[in-house]
């Protein structure tokens, strides 16, 4: 915990979802006025204390943790932090936001009010060495007291002290008391420590109450893109495509890449002398690796010699770590790593907003924290993450390899009208057929849906593999396999209910289980019901290959989405501010995937998914999302209530994603699209600015209203006169959230959900037609001159 706050005496302010705080998020406060910005923001909250409920007792102690300016539109960003006795209170954050000619444009918090009448001790009775001992048990990470060694005694106030990581943490752990408010209105006295676990990739911030050892509350900071003395050239999935699927089996050769606003001595410097210091996978920026070993300790980091070629083949249909694909892989992790830092900068997600660099080449900010990026990590599969401490410390994000969900083929030996090769998923549970044959019979229960085998099978399946009619919802397959195995089955094939087997069955342990898609199933089933016999046999699939989303730029912007929008959002010293089930972070990180690998002909009616290219999707299909992203609510259908029953965090950040691509197509309906994903001035790009200006001026723990409300004021400031709703896009930026229920006078559930109210209305004055051809007669799905109306 570095000591970089300024004292101030006698502060404010307020906010959140508990009973002892109330969310605030104005707009436009005050007109110019003149002074440094720091000032104005002190006097502004000092001025208006008695507004927010707050006593005398409350503005005594606070400091600020961040403060910079963004240099597009001239705001300063000013982050206060509510203390008692010099003792801070977790997410106890301000943020006032100043206008280059003094507009105070907004304030959100969450301080808390009456703060001396709610804390509950202001000494601890549990000493360091207990709090990490405590937080290594809640983790079930063996430690003992032997183990622990202080490396330093800190002192002050906060207790400050910090310990070897040992067998606890990858690093050294800081610990220091902190204020924690509780849910029933409490604020307890704990010890803050911060644990980056040696076994798996969680990064927790935690604390553990000062008087009891509990863990009172915990975060983890892991979450599931001059001149230069040579040109490097990498071997690559070239932005904007997302994927092999966009550019075919072949990389392209990209020469030298690294935008030099963003990175002015290049990707592989970090001392700023002009002369590259690493010709591997390694820079300024990022280092990226293997880590198939899952140690974080480093591993291969392919080489490209004084001149910087990274020329390594990769083979679609070898395994993820055969030949050079590793190697091919890991420049494309490095590569977009670089891609994301640079193309983030040019919209204000630079070192001092907090950005990911080892030298900040003394533009603000903390450096110290380049991306360890690890490729083909063996911790898991079909994942990916990306952990975010605050500024000054290293981020990682680990990607990892997607199993191939058609592992297994059905061979349908005879009759020769049918004969051939149908894919396969393999359930979970009873182990693979190994080249099993039988002939296939259909399973019969004569209830409900006949061929469910919800029921006792009535017919004999002595020697068959049996065929299931997959009717969802009826009873699961640990239950219809077992009826089949009753009856005499020697393996099963369920009919899925998508086109590809894409239902993660479970099976049972008593016989081998696959799916097959509908429409294959559907013709196996017809055959056999037209008295021919079909015979088959049940196989590992030879084509089958696991793919690798460090190939995936979609899936790498996601991750590297996540430590924007946690550096951005409170300010860069507090990683802590996306909290509640009503959180945008997965929606944010959908939003660079998306709005970085564009496609010729996309228009608002096509259908963009998530991660299509590791789960084996087409580029249509949904990906790893319950819908595609897409204006045709026939396709998408997801509206602000629908986060009450969506799956936290990925279903609701998907909503907010949708609201934002409404947006977007308003916006490019308006300005059009500029491929210039850098320095272009189309819609596309003028929404990137806005969202990363609303995430500075959101307020720590913002709901989707006050993250609106933030888009809307990122407007007024940037295309406007400094007043609320001067932007020249307001009437835009509402019918984006106003058709998805985000209207006008829609109501938020807080940072939980379940009690949002829709509404559908946009400020009087705005037209309530969108610009673009679908609202003008074009069926949905034509793409043909879509934006040729005018706004």
């Amino acid at each position: 915990f570095k000591a970089t706050s300024r004292l101030i005496a006698g502060t404010l302010l307020l906010a959140s979802a508990f009973p002892l705080l109330a969310e605030t998020s104005a707009t436009f406060l005050t007109g110019p006025q003149a002074g440094d910005p720091v000032d104005l923001a002190l006097a502004y909250v000092r001025g208006h204390a008695a507004d927010y409920g707050l006593t005398a007792e409350d503005l005594i102690d606070v400091e600020i943790t961040d403060q910079y300016q963004t240099r597009h539109n001239g705001v300063t960003h000013v982050y206060l932090r509510q203390r008692h006795g010099s003792v801070p209170v977790f997410n106890g954050a301000i943020n006032v936001n100043v206008a280059r000619n003094g507009v105070i444009i907004n304030v959100g918090s969450r301080f808390v009010s009456n703060l001396a009448s709610m804390v509950n001790a202001v000494a601890p009775s549990i000493s360091q060495e207990e709090a990490v001992l405590g937080a290594a048990d809640h983790l079930a990470i063996p430690a003992t007291e032997a183990t622990l060694v202080r490396i330093e005694t800190l002192g002050g106030p906060t207790l400050g002290a910090r310990f070897e990581g040992g067998a606890i943490s990858q690093d050294e752990i800081p610990v220091q008391l902190m204020y924690q408010p509780m849910e029933d209105g409490s604020v307890r006295l704990s010890w803050r420590l911060v644990v980056n676990e040696l076994r798996n990739s969680n990064w927790w911030d935690l604390r553990v109450d000062a008087l009891s050892g509990e863990v009172l509350s915990k975060n983890n900071w892991t979450q599931e893109h001059g001149s230069v003395s040579s040109s490097p050239t990498y071997d690559v999935i070239p932005i904007p495509a997302e994927s092999p699927d966009d550019t075919g089996v072949a990389q392209v050769t990209v020469d030298n890449p690294a935008d030099l606003t963003a990175s002015p001595f290049g990707w592989h410097d970090d001392d700023g002398t002009g002369a590259n210091d690493y010709t591997d996978t390694r820079g300024n920026n990022v280092w990226a690796q293997d880590d198939l070993d899952t140690n974080n300790a480093g591993g291969v980091r392919p080489d490209g010699g004084a001149g910087h070629i990274f020329a390594h083949v990769w083979d679609p249909g070898l395994d993820p770590t055969a030949g050079t694909n590793l190697e091919a892989s890991i420049v494309n992790l490095f590569y977009y790593n670089n891609i994301m830092h640079d193309v983030a900068y040019q919209y204000g997600f630079d070192e001092a907003g907090g950005n990911f660099q080892q030298n900040n080449y003394g533009n603000g900010g903390v450096g110290n924290d380049p991306v360890d990026a690890d490729a083909q990590d063996g911790f898991d599969t079909n994942n990916a993450n990306f952990t975010t401490p605050p500024d000054g410390s290293r981020p990682r994000m680990q990607m990892f390899r997607w199993v191939d969900p058609f592992g297994q083929v059905v061979t349908v030996n005879s009759p020769g009208s049918i004969a051939g090769d149908y894919p396969a998923n393999q359930s979970n549970n009873g182990g693979t057929a190994n080249g099993l044959t039988a002939d296939i019979a259909i399973a019969e229960d004569g209830v409900g849906l006949p061929n469910d085998a919800c029921e006792a099978v009535s017919n004999d399946l002595t020697g068959k593999i049996a065929l299931i009619l997959w009717n969802q919802g009826a009873c699961n397959s640990s239950v219809f396999i077992v009826n089949v195995a009753n009856a005499g089955a020697v393996a099963a094939i369920i009919i899925d209910n998508t086109p590809l087997p894409r239902t993660s069955f479970g099976g049972s342990a008593l016989i081998p289980s696959v799916a097959v898609g509908q429409a294959d199933g559907q013709l196996i089933m017809s055959t056999i019901l037209g008295a021919t016999t079909v015979n088959a046999s049940i196989d590992d699939n030879p084509s089958s290959v696991d793919r690798d989303s460090d190939l995936d730029n979609g899936i790498i912007a996601h991750e590297y989405g996540h430590g924007i929008s946690n550096r951005l959002v409170g300010g860069p010293s507090n990683t802590n501010c996306l909290f509640g089930d009503e959180r945008m972070g997965e929606g944010w990180s959908d939003f660079w995937a998306l709005l970085l690998t564009p496609r010729a002909g996309d228009s608002p009616f096509t259908a963009r998914g998530i991660g299509n290219y590791v789960v084996f999707d087409t580029p249509s299909g949904p990906g790893i999302r319950n819908f595609p992203y897409t204006v045709d609510m026939s396709i998408n259908p997801e509206t602000y209530a629908d986060i009450g029953t969506a799956l936290v965090p990925h279903g609701v950040g998907s909503i907010w994603m949708q609201m934002l691509w409404e947006v977007h197509w308003e916006l490019v309906a308006r300005y059009g699209f500029d491929p210039d994903l850098y320095t272009g001035t189309g819609g596309n790009n003028l929404l990137i600015q806005l969202v990363v200006d609303g995430m500075k001026l959101a307020p720590c723990g913002p709901t989707f209203l006050t993250a609106r409300d933030a888009i809307l004021s990122a407007d007024d400031v940037l295309t406007g006169n400094g007043s609320a709703g001067s932007g020249l896009n307001q009437c835009e930026i509402w019918r984006g959230f106003a058709k998805r229920g985000a209207g006008v006078a829609a109501v938020s559930g807080g940072t939980g959900v379940g009690t949002e109210v829709e509404d559908y209305s946009i400020p009087v004055g705005c037209s309530a037609a969108t610009n673009y051809i679908w609202d003008n007669g074009f069926e949905s799905g034509d793409t043909t001159a879509w934006s040729s109306s005018t706004p």
